[in-house]
Parts: structure tokens; sequence; C-alpha cells
């Protein structure tokens, strides 16, 4: 099926709404990157097909502008490569791709499942609490027995440190990370998350959440109501595990200012 097959299925027409506010800044980026007029619209018509696929893959994602301008990037190294130039993988223009704010939990997810490796774990938990499963700062320092200011002041240090990340890797979106294979559902892991929350120990929390996201399961939502959080999880086939745990928060270590 060529891409023009693909542009006239009925799920285009969302699609099209989706992105068409978002589509004069992405032509603008895919100017600043190719150069030239013509190249520039085979890279923006590029990044809207690969886009396109993503969203036949996961309707329920949202489409915003950080996340057009990664395909569009990664689009172009590809361009690059296929004409046997070398491509100039760089960060991505602070005035076109705007701040952290306009980051959906989608591409905070995506980008921690891509680039935990370059981040520390605890870096790692605070945006997935905070920015993926909102919890609050406060809830956050209860649970790791912190301030809710040292909370604050680590998750600034945190998203920064991932957007500089994010912007100097955009050859890690690829279609290839679509199609990697994946494995079962481990329950013994699934459990260790849980361990991990009760002993509020990030380290162990952030392992568990890595190899649950490697064996292909997917970490849905994290809930903490009162003392008890609930942890979903769906695995590889569709199925859907819940488990709730009571916690004891770390009151001994958390001290705040009056």
């Amino acid at each position: 099926m060529t891409q023009e097959d693909h542009l006239t299925d009925a799920g285009y027409e969302t699609f099209a709404k989706m992105t068409l506010p978002l589509q004069s800044d992405l032509k603008r980026y895919c100017l600043a990157k190719a150069g030239s007029a013509w190249d520039a619209d085979d890279l923006l018509q590029e990044s809207l097909f690969k886009a396109y696929r993503w969203h036949t893959r996961f309707p329920n994602r949202e489409i915003t502008k950080p996340f057009l301008f990664r395909i569009a990037a990664n689009a172009w190294v590809d361009i690059c490569r296929s004409r046997k130039w070398e491509p100039q993988v760089g960060p991505l223009e602070e005035h076109l791709i705007g701040s952290y704010d306009e980051w959906s939990k989608w591409d905070v997810r995506e980008a921690l499942e891509l680039l935990s490796d370059r981040l520390e774990p605890k870096q790692v938990v605070l945006i997935l609490l905070i920015d993926v499963f909102h919890f609050t700062a406060k809830e956050t320092g209860r649970l790791f027995g912190q301030s809710e200011g040292s909370v604050k002041a680590a998750l600034r240090r945190a998203r920064t440190r991932l957007k500089k990340t994010v912007e100097s890797h955009p050859e890690y979106w690829d279609d290839s990370v679509l199609a990697a294979p994946r494995g079962g559902l481990s329950i013994e892991v699934f459990e260790a998350l849980v361990e991990g929350f009760r002993r509020a120990d990030p380290y162990a929390i952030f392992r568990s959440y890595q190899t649950l996201i490697d064996d292909g399961a997917v970490v849905d939502r994290i809930e903490l109501r009162g003392n008890t959080i609930y942890f979903t999880i769906i695995d590889p086939d569709g199925n859907v595990l819940t488990i709730t745990e009571k916690l004891k928060w770390q009151d001994d270590k958390y001290h705040p200012k009056s």
C-alpha cells in the first residue's frame, strides 16, 4: 500500500483535524531543517505520513507540536542518508519547539522510555509520577521522605535534563521503535514494581518499570488515594491487571517547613 492509499483511509480525517493547526509551525521547522522549499515540502509530507502511521497504531495518542518536530527531525536524517548526505543531527531549535510545558504526557512517557538510560533513575521516577501519572509534589515528597520544595527543585532539574537529551537525540524516534520485539508480562516484575513503591525505593521502581516496558506491558495508570496506591497494567495481549497496595509514608524523613 502506498502513502496515497494510506491517506485515503477513513481515519485520516480525524488525523488531519488534529494536525491542521500545527502544520504551519511544522512547515517552518521543515524549512529551517532542510534549507530549501523543495526539500522542506518533501520533509513535511514524509513527517505527516510517519505521524499518521503512529496515529493508526496509537489512536488515543495526542498529536503535539514537539511530537511532530521530533518525527520531522528523524525523517530528515532518513532523507539525508537515502541521498548519501551527511545528516546534521543536532538540538531542536528552542524558538520552534517551544517549552516543556507544551509536552503532553505521551511526549514525556515516550521520551522516558526511549532515553531513560541517559537519565538518573530518581529523575525518571520523579517525572513519571508527576508528569505522567499526575502525583502532586507533596504526595511524591511524602512517598520518598522529602520536602515538597526539594521535590519541585529536583523535578525542574529532571525536566531540563530530559528536554535537552530529547533535543540532542531525535534519531531515537524511528519506525523501528514501533516494531521492537516483545515478550510476555511477568507477574514477578509487576510485583517488584509494587514492592518498590511499598519500600519507597526509586531504584526498584525504575528497574521494574523499565523491565515491564521491555516485556511489552504498558503501565496504564498509577493512582494514589489516601495511603492506598492502585496499579493498572495492560499486558501485550491487551489483558488488564490491577493491584492495590497500602503504603507506609516515610514521615520519619519528611520535615516540611512550618
